[in-house]
């Protein structure tokens, strides 16, 4: 089988969408050709899918599996993935050192309230296209905003003053014309009593 007919996965989709948001961060290519690659790429079903999105951004050959594969981080992030759908995560959820959320026109709520965490520093990578993302946290989490926004809102709000005993939450991604919004708990007073 030609290899370029292989079936993609998603950090082989990730890692196409993290070259073009460089190569738009670069001005290689303009905000319409990103948005329209983006999407391609969280819809790209095989590798040829995803090679002719970067062929002229990338000065060899496009990435084949193998190559793909000797790029991509040892440690698989957890994922969640939105496509003109609603996805809602809560409960004890158990996070990891990295956390992938992709939206493509819908949106995605990941309450983290009562999670375990994994690690003292999580990465959460938010991809959203014409959608929106909100990511609940208990009182007192660290949250450095460091996704790059393109015609969109993003926000850190109610979290309140950072404490030890709390994971660092670093927000990393591409947000185009829509909303990534870090908010503490629904009712910060049910939550208090939930974990006194």
């Amino acid at each position: 089988m030609n290899p370029g007919q292989l079936r993609v996965s998603d950090a082989d989709r990730d890692q196409v969408t993290e070259l073009l948001l460089t190569a738009y961060a670069d001005g290689r290519i303009n905000l319409d050709e990103h948005a329209e690659r983006t999407a391609a790429a969280l819809e790209a079903k095989t590798f040829d899918d995803l090679s002719v999105l970067t062929a002229d951004l990338v000065p060899a050959t496009p990435p084949r599996p193998a190559q793909l594969s000797l790029l991509r981080d040892t440690s698989e992030p957890d994922r969640i993935t939105a496509m003109l759908a609603e996805s809602n995560r809560k409960g004890p959820l158990s996070v990891g050192r990295q956390l992938q959320v992709n939206v493509l026109l819908g949106s995605s709520v990941v309450d983290l309230t009562e999670a375990t965490f994994t690690s003292r520093e999580v990465e959460i990578t938010c991809n959203q296209l014409l959608g929106s993302i909100t990511i609940r946290v208990r009182p007192g989490t660290t949250v450095p905003f460091e996704a790059a926004n393109v015609l969109g809102d993003s926000s850190v709000k109610r979290v309140g003053e950072p404490v030890d005993n709390e994971p660092t939450l670093v927000i990393r991604g591409t947000n185009i014309l829509g909303e990534i919004s870090v908010r503490g708990p629904k009712k910060e007073s049910m939550w208090r009593r939930h974990v006194a």
